[in-house]
Formats: C-alpha cells, sequence, structure tokens
C-alpha cells in the first residue's frame, strides 16, 4: 500500500526550492524600480562622497572599487565586498560598522543613518542599474539628449481622438465604453455581463464612500426600477460627506500624511489635521482639480485666497501644509545636508504626486533614463529655498481688522483726552557707529520694508513718533509714550499675535545683538531655513525677552559661520516651536525691537541713552469720556480670541540654488534659475517676478500644455475604480514605469477632465456609469487564457479593501461609526508592544471613539498594527499603488485583535436588539447577512447559521445567546466576502 503523501511536504519543497532560487540570483541585478530609485537617491551619494576617492576610478585602495555593481561583488583583496541580500556576510556592511576586522572609512565612523541606508541596500540585493560598468558613472554613461528623452508618450501633448467604433454598439454607455470594447474585439474577447444589482451598489458604495450599503439603501436600490436608478444612487454617493473623506484617504497615501516627524523622538507636527480637513473640504466641494494644485504650490499667494464659505478662514493656504509631512530630524548636525534632503523628499512627492515623474532621482546626476535634468531637479530646489515654514495665522481678517480700528480709534481719543505726555520721549541715539557692529536693522522706516508680516501683533510699521501705549496692572490703567523706530508687537493691544521675519543674509558675523523688551517674547535666527525642535544644539540660537527696559540680546552663531540665515521676531502667543505645539501663552505677551546689529564683538553696544519715562496712572482721571473709552478699549480687547494657526509654506527671500554636484551639499556648482520642467515648459522661461515664484510654477504645472497633470490625475481615479491603472505605475510616467494599456482612452479622459473644469466628481460620474465598471467579476475561460491579468478589462477586478476600508466597515456594522467630520485627530491606541522614544504617555480608545479611519492619529513611530497587516503604507514617500498582500498576519488580526472582537460584539448587541422587538432567529439571521454583505443568506448559511446558534446558545440563557451571536458575527468578519469587493 502506498504511503500517503503529507499535504505539507509539496509546499515545504516549493518554498525551499523558492529559497535556492532565491540565492542562485542573489548575484543577478535588481530590476525593481523602487529599489533603483533607493540607489540612486541614497546609496550612490554615499558612495560618490565617502568612498570612491579612495576605492574609485583614479584610486583602487587594496584593489577595491566600489563604482559599480559587478566591481563591488568582485571585491578586493579581502574578497567581495556585497553578498547580495546578506549584510551579515556582507564586508562592506562590516566594515562601516566598525567590527574587529574592517573599520571604513579610517578616520571616522559614518552616521547610524548612513550605516542603516547601505544595509538595507544590500538587503535589497544591492540594486544598480544593470548598463553601468566599472568606471562609467551616470555622468559618462552616455551623452544627455533632453530633446530624444522628451519624446517619451508621457511628455506628448494629449492626442484627440473619437472612440473607435465597435460591433456590439448597444453596449456603449460612456464614450469609456468605446476604447475598452474596440480593444477587446481586437483579441476576439467580449465583455463580462452586467453584474447583478445588490454587487453593485455594494461596489459602488465601498468605492465612493469606503463604508458598506445599509440594508435600507440596498432594498431602496432595487425597488427603484428606473433606468436613472443607478445614476441617482452615484449622484447621492458624491455629494455624501462621506466621499470627501473616502477619496481624502486616497490622497494622503501620496503626501506621506503623518503627524509625527518620525525618526528618534516622533515630536509632533502641530495642526497637521488642518491640512487633512482641508483635503476631505475640497474634495466634497468638488474643487476645481486645477486650483487645487495651485493651492498645494502655492496657496499662500492666492489673492484673494479661497475661503471657507460659512467661518471664512483661508482655506488656499492650507493646501501649501504638505510640503511639511515629511519626516523630520530632531537634532540634525549637518542643517544643510538635512535640509537638502527636506527638499529632497518634497521635490520627490511633489513630482511623483502631481506630475508622476520621479525628478528626485536627478538630484545627484541627469536623470538615468527620463528628461529630467540635474539643473531642472534644482531649478525647483530653488522655489523651495526661497519659501520657509511657518504656522500660518488663516482666520478671517474682517474680525480681528474691525476690532484693531476700533481700539485705534479709541487710543486717538485717550491720547486727546490726556493730553501730551511729558517728558516727550525721543528716539534714542544710535548704539553704533564705531566701527564694531554692523547695523542690519533700526526700524526708523515707515513700513517693514525687507521684513515678512505674519499675524496682526506688529502691525504694518514701526512705531512712529508720538505713539501711545495702553496697559493694565489689574483694573489699573496706565498710558505710556513708545519710542519711535521700534517694531513693537503691543502698539494696539498685547492679546494680538504675530511674527515678523527678515530678509536671508549670510553669516559673516559670530554675533547678532537685538536691542529689545518685551514680556514672553522671542528673539530666534532661523538657520538654512531649519526649524528648531528641541535640542542643546541650537539654544543659543533661541532668546527669551523678558525685560520691561531695552537691553541687548546676544545670539551666538559661531557654529554656523558661512551659512544663512533669518531672524525671527515674535510677541508670546506664538507658535513656540521648542515645544513642538501651538500654544497661546496668557494673552498678555509682547516684544519690542529697537535695533539689530552685527558684530564679531561679544560684548554689546552701550546702551543708548533715554530718559525715564514713568507710566501714567489713567485711573486719577475724572474725564468721562476718558473713562468710557478706556472701559470700551478694554472690552473690545477682551474679545480678542488666539488665532486659528496652520501647518504652511510662506515667501522667503527669493534665491536660485546651486547644483550640488553629485548630490554633495559641499561640493557646489553653477547657479540654475528658478524654472518648471524644460521637456515641459521650453528653456526661456521668465524668470520669477518676485519672492519665491511658486505661484508662477503652479499655473505652468496646470497650464494645458502640460499633459501629466491631467493624465497623472485621471489615472489614479481609475487606478481606484478598476484596482490598477491605465499607467499600471500611478507614480511613474517615466521610462521606468510601464506603458498605458489604453493610451487614447487615458487621453480623452485627460482631454475631458480639464475640458469639465477639472472636475473630479464629474469625472467619478463619467467612469461609474460606463458599461465598462458594470460588468461582473466573474470570470470566464477564454478571457483568462487570453488576457490572464485582466489588462484588457474583459471584467471587473475583485479588490480588497483597504486597512482603512475594513475598520471603518466593522464601525458601521456594529454601530458604532460617529458622523463626526473634521477636527484634531483621536490618539491612537497604543497596545504593549509599542514602545519605543516619543511613545505618548497615554492610549487612546481602544475604537477610536467611533471615528473613521482617517481622523486617528497618524504617529510614524507608532503605526496602528491592523492598518500594518493590511497594507496601509509607512508614510514616508509618496503612495499611488499599496501593496495587497494575502499572509497569515491579516487572519490573526481578524482573529484576535480586541478591537474587531469588540466591534463583533457591539454588532451581536444590535442583532439582539432586533430579535428582542419579536424577531425570529432566522429574520435576525437574515438581517445579519444583508448588513455584513448586502445580501440574504443562502439556504446553506442560514441552515448552518441556525444551527450554531442552536448549539451555542440552547433556547434559554440570554447570556448563551449573546456569546452565540457574539461568536457568529466574529465568524462573519472573517469570511473573505466581508473584506473584498466584487
Amino acid at each position: 500500500m502506498a504511503r500517503a503523501t503529507s499535504p505539507i511536504l509539496p509546499s515545504l519543497t516549493a518554498v525551499l526550492l523558492g529559497c535556492f532560487g532565491l540565492l542562485a540570483q542573489a548575484d543577478e541585478p535588481v530590476k525593481d524600480p523602487a529599489a533603483l530609485e533607493f540607489f540612486e537617491k541614497q546609496v550612490r551619494p554615499l558612495f560618490v562622497t565617502r568612498c570612491q576617492s579612495c576605492h574609485g576610478a583614479e584610486k583602487q585602495k587594496g584593489h577595491l572599487r566600489l563604482d559599480s555593481r559587478d566591481a563591488i561583488l568582485a571585491g578586493g583583496d579581502t574578497g567581495a565586498a556585497v553578498v547580495p541580500g546578506k549584510p551579515v556576510e556582507s564586508l562592506l556592511i562590516e566594515a562601516i560598522n566598525y567590527g574587529d576586522l574592517y573599520k571604513m572609512p579610517p578616520k571616522s565612523k559614518l552616521p547610524d543613518a548612513e550605516i542603516a541606508t547601505l544595509t538595507r541596500w544590500v538587503e535589497l540585493g544591492a540594486p544598480w542599474p544593470q548598463h553601468e560598468t566599472a568606471g562609467r558613472s551616470p555622468a559618462t554613461t552616455g551623452a544627455f539628449d533632453l530633446k530624444k528623452r522628451a519624446e517619451h508618450w508621457s511628455f506628448q501633448p494629449l492626442r484627440g481622438s473619437a472612440p473607435p467604433t465597435t460591433q456590439q454598439s448597444g453596449w456603449i454607455r460612456s464614450p469609456i465604453d468605446g476604447y475598452i470594447l474596440a480593444a477587446l474585439e481586437g483579441r476576439g474577447l467580449a465583455p463580462a455581463p452586467e453584474t447583478d444589482k445588490r454587487t453593485l451598489i455594494r461596489r459602488l458604495t465601498f468605492d465612493l464612500t469606503g463604508l458598506p450599503p445599509t440594508p435600507a439603501e440596498v432594498e431602496a436600490f432595487l425597488a427603484d426600477e428606473s433606468p436613472r436608478a443607478f445614476e441617482i444612487l452615484a449622484d447621492r454617493l458624491l455629494a455624501s460627506p462621506a466621499y470627501g473623506e473616502r477619496w481624502a484617504r486616497h490622497w494622503l497615501d501620496l503626501v506621506r500624511f503623518a503627524e509625527t516627524a518620525g525618526h528618534e523622538f516622533d515630536y509632533d507636527a502641530p495642526d497637521a489635521f488642518r491640512y487633512r480637513d482641508y483635503v476631505v473640504r475640497a474634495l466634497n466641494a468638488d474643487l476645481p482639480y486645477d486650483q487645487f494644485v495651485v493651492e498645494h504650490v502655492a496657496g499662500d499667494l492666492v489673492n484673494p485666497p479661497r475661503r471657507h464659505p460659512s467661518e471664512g478662514f483661508n482655506e488656499s493656504i492650507l493646501g501649501t501644509g504638505f510640503y511639511f509631512l515629511g519626516e523630520g530630524t530632531h537634532s540634525p548636525v549637518d542643517l544643510r545636508e538635512e535640509e537638502a534632503s527636506r527638499v529632497d523628499n518634497q521635490i520627490d512627492v511633489l513630482s511623483k504626486t502631481f506630475l508622476g515623474l520621479t525628478v528626485a532621482c536627478a538630484r545627484c546626476h541627469d536623470h538615468k533614463f527620463d528628461a529630467i535634468s540635474t539643473k531642472d531637479y534644482y531649478a525647483l530646489s530653488g522655489y523651495l529655498q526661497s519659501s520657509r515654514h511657518q504656522h500660518a495665522f488663516i482666520d478671517p481678517p474682517g474680525p480681528v481688522r474691525d476690532k484693531v480700528s476700533e481700539l485705534e480709534t479709541l487710543k486717538g481719543s485717550v491720547r486727546q483726552s490726556i493730553g501730551t505726555l511729558s517728558p516727550t520721549l525721543s528716539a534714542a541715539p544710535s548704539a553704533g557707529g564705531d566701527g564694531s557692529s554692523l547695523l542690519f536693522e533700526d526700524f526708523n522706516g515707515s513700513n517693514y520694508q525687507g521684513w515678512f508680516i505674519s499675524g496682526d501683533a506688529f502691525g504694518s510699521r514701526p512705531s512712529q513718533s508720538g505713539e501711545l501705549l495702553l496697559t493694565w496692572k489689574g483694573e489699573t490703567p496706565f498710558a505710556s509714550p513708545v519710542a519711535p523706530g521700534q517694531a513693537h508687537s503691543g502698539l494696539v493691544s498685547d492679546r494680538l499675535e504675530g511674527v515678523l521675519r527678515s530678509r536671508t543674509f549670510p553669516l559673516e558675523k559670530r554675533f547678532i545683538h537685538c536691542l529689545a523688551s518685551g514680556r514672553h517674547g522671542r528673539l530666534n535666527v532661523v538657520i538654512d531655513g531649519f526649524e528648531k525642535i528641541r535640542s542643546p544644539i541650537y539654544d543659543g540660537l533661541t532668546l527669551g525677552v523678558d525685560s520691561n527696559q531695552p537691553r541687548w540680546f546676544t545670539l551666538d552663531t559661531e557654529m554656523w559661520a558661512g551659512h544663512t540665515a533669518y531672524i525671527e521676531l515674535s510677541d508670546g502667543g506664538t507658535v513656540d516651536y521648542t515645544q513642538a505645539q501651538s500654544r497661546y501663552v496668557d494673552g498678555s505677551g509682547f516684544l519690542a525691537v529697537d535695533e539689530i546689529r552685527f558684530s564679531d564683538q561679544g560684548a554689546p553696544p552701550a546702551l543708548p541713552a533715554s530718559p525715564a519715562v514713568d507710566p501714567v496712572d489713567l485711573s486719577r482721571s475724572d474725564d468721562p469720556g476718558l473713562r468710557r473709552d478706556l472701559a470700551r478699549y478694554r472690552q473690545v480687547e477682551a474679545t480678542i480670541q488666539a488665532p486659528t494657526l496652520a501647518l504652511a509654506i510662506v515667501d522667503g527671500t527669493g534665491e536660485d540654488d546651486r547644483v550640488h554636484i553629485r548630490g554633495s551639499t559641499k561640493t557646489l556648482g553653477e547657479i540654475v534659475p528658478r524654472r518648471f520642467l524644460e521637456a515641459i515648459a521650453g528653456r526661456e522661461q521668465p524668470a520669477p517676478a518676485s519672492g519665491s515664484g511658486r505661484l508662477e510654477l503652479a499655473r505652468r504645472m496646470v497650464d494645458p500644455a502640460n499633459p501629466l497633470v491631467a493624465r497623472v490625475m485621471v489615472n489614479r481615479i481609475w487606478k481606484h475604480h478598476f484596482g490598477q491603472g491605465i499607467v499600471p505605475t500611478p507614480d511613474d510616467f517615466g521610462v521606468m514605469g510601464r506603458m498605458p494599456t489604453h493610451p487614447e482612452l487615458l487621453d480623452d479622459l485627460a482631454a475631458r477632465f480639464m475640458a469639465s473644469g477639472w472636475s473630479l466628481k464629474a469625472m467619478h460620474r463619467l467612469i461609474v456609469l460606463s458599461s465598462t465598471y458594470r460588468m461582473s467579476s466573474q470570470p470566464v475561460e477564454k478571457a483568462e487564457s487570453l488576457d490572464p491579468d485582466n489588462q484588457l478589462l474583459h471584467r471587473m477586478n475583485v479588490r480588497r479593501l483597504e486597512a482603512e476600508a475594513i475598520r471603518d466597515t466593522l464601525l458601521a456594522v456594529s454601530g458604532r461609526l460617529a458622523p463626526t467630520l473634521f477636527g484634531p485627530s483621536v490618539p491612537p491606541y497604543l497596545t504593549s508592544f509599542m514602545e519605543g522614544r516619543g511613545r505618548p504617555a497615554t492610549s487612546g480608545p481602544l475604537d477610536g471613539d467611533g471615528r473613521r479611519s482617517l481622523y486617528i492619529n497618524v504617529r510614524r513611530n507608532f503605526l496602528s498594527p491592523m492598518f500594518l497587516a493590511f497594507d496601509a503604507p509607512s508614510p514616508f514617500s509618496t503612495m499611488g499603488r499599496r501593496n495587497v498582500s494575502n499572509v497569515p498576519a491579516q487572519a490573526l488580526t481578524l482573529l484576535n485583535d480586541p478591537f474587531v472582537v469588540g466591534q463583533a460584539t457591539l454588532w451581536s448587541e444590535r442583532l439582539l436588539a432586533h430579535q428582542r422587538a419579536g424577531a425570529t432567529r432566522r429574520e435576525t439571521l437574515t438581517q445579519m447577512y444583508l448588513t455584513a454583505f448586502g445580501r440574504p443568506p443562502t439556504d446553506r448559511e442560514t441552515a448552518e447559521g441556525l444551527a450554531f446558534l442552536g448549539a451555542q446558545a440552547g433556547s434559554s440563557d440570554m447570556a448563551d445567546e449573546a456569546r452565540a451571536w457574539a461568536d457568529l458575527c466574529h465568524v462573519l468578519v472573517n469570511v473573505k466576502e466581508f473584506i473584498y469587493v466584487n
């Protein structure tokens, strides 16, 4: 008798053969575009700057070259430098970790981050472009022919063409259908039949809202037999607030949205939720996509800005928050490198998200494949170097300006009532003149020329002669004269908030002396555009100002000689970056700055002589008009609220960037004028008229002559409706990306998108009302053999829900889903395994207060284990196409996660209430299936469900009954149909 073969053995054999296959192919070049991009952006610059001076084309110590993959695998005197996929066995990794035998580089160990980068590169199989050989660097591997490279399909203008004629014209509901059907007929195939209405409403509801349809919604759709039933359903779902939430989640993947900076301390990104809410509102309002793009690139420069229809705050500037949603190091030693890395990430996200291009791959050299030069990269970098990170004041200007105007009028009346203060304070004499210091600013002009103003505190000009300051000590009012020529944040009211930022300047003197007084004021020097969070390295660059009398405050910039900087003056209520949070100190801070000087002398200039003037006690006056004015002044001042702040970008000093030769901040090349990509906008582009020029950049991006923005966005929409884009690589329309499966359809959709006024909802409507979208997902043997990957779309793809949609569905079926939109994020639930620096002191609620997953705080170092199990991306770069895996961790999550178990129990309580209201077990079971799957149970499912309940609960004990229903709910959650859409 033959012995039975264990079913495990074939699987084990396959695994072992797969492993041996991997080993056999370990020395084969890696072709994965993402891995090659990682090499070009992060690894090659390390080899160039750290290794190739001793192990390159000109010098090979130990006969080792590190300028090609072949040379690295061949190794030197001691053998191969790298074993692909095995960092532990790689001599290179041992050497950079300063092992027992080798220590490289010999002078000093690489930073941990660079060691981690090289280790990761080896783990990935040591990816390296295939065509490069030793000594042939990107700069010398063939000529960079921009004109020839720009012939690539994605750079070409949109091709207008009518939908092709087909044989089955009756199938065509939409222009889309003609293109799909023609491609199928060309292969002798036919489209799948239309799916049933239950599947259709479940498909469309998940696609547009990310939530399941309720049983009542399903029944209403089934009952509507009108020809427009599906169209009416689509319009209802597009009008639902849940539409914006659903598609905002897709968008946040592109801009690597997170609310902390990751790295060592995972510090907060204050008010990042306002960007998320902005996206939801923009999508629900069907903001034209070209305007959406402009607001992202230059929303701070849109004039007049788009304002919230009811609350009046500035919506346009909120779009720029995406620039600063990336990672951030809390205490970088090399600020120029940190800033270059931040700009690299910003360019990477900007170009992939809106253009579908990997522009960041041109940081170190001309792009290896696409029509993108290194000059293109640094031209874009100049726009960002000319811009600054800030917390923007977004409140509507009217109410505050009305209060300021009334306060100024009242102050004028008070001045007339009390007469001229004596003695009159004249402008303080200059403290300079001895040649030891250089005057940077004395604020003696009629405006803040050369300074950038945020908020209302500093007004529009420095103090002038005859200014009056009103203050209160308890209930007693006082009046004091103000010296002219001050940047003073309390002239109107110390409850107003604001920031002044200087122009950018080179640090040529060691010390910055500021003559200032204030309460809770702050002086800050920002080096290379890097906004500090917390670190002893930068403590000397920020000073608090708490002094009633003017005195010198000195900032020492010795460590940053030769860098660029700007000065930031802020009153007591503005954002304090050292605490990494928005705060309103006590509503009574101010800062007054007389002058700023640069010097190599640590001792500040002598204090200018100024007569002491005591404040005048106004409570002694018997003037009823004065008393009335003071009372009204106090009343109006008390209504000034803390401003609403949001993460944003603002203009700084316009600067063109220099090429960083081979990506190194220490080796600078020629200056590149700011401009858009040459392959799209041409070589001759007007220089920015003023400031950063980002608004001109934004307009060039959305110019109809640029085919990429429209193509990329319609492809993203298509991808989320069908599971795969017309271009299967949604973030890469370049040579390393894949060709479109239906190029004429893509161009047709892009043209219609622009013609519709860039309406996203119109594009959704066009797609979902097509016959193509309504096809069944059931496979047909002939079609599967000729089109196994469904590239021709002969049927609809079966798709698994994303992690967030799975969680939201659990909340929906359990009845726990909260309808609340917007607002600060809910803290994440932290398991006992989620440890490390930056861990919040307390955990959030297990169910996130019932809020949709969109509103759970995204902490880079403490991402949800459930989300990670279901392929939610780590938010580090643009992710237009999530992985879709099928791994044991997913089944274990649905079986054991306490959130899942809790929602199953809540769902069972809803069902029990249904039963207590008079429903039978059979009726309750039917309701359960309608809720979970949008369909009634089959006869077999009914029989098995009733048998399960009978066995688990018996017939009398309600506690047993409750447990039985909870168990059955948990079983249905684990059915594939619960997390898949046909």
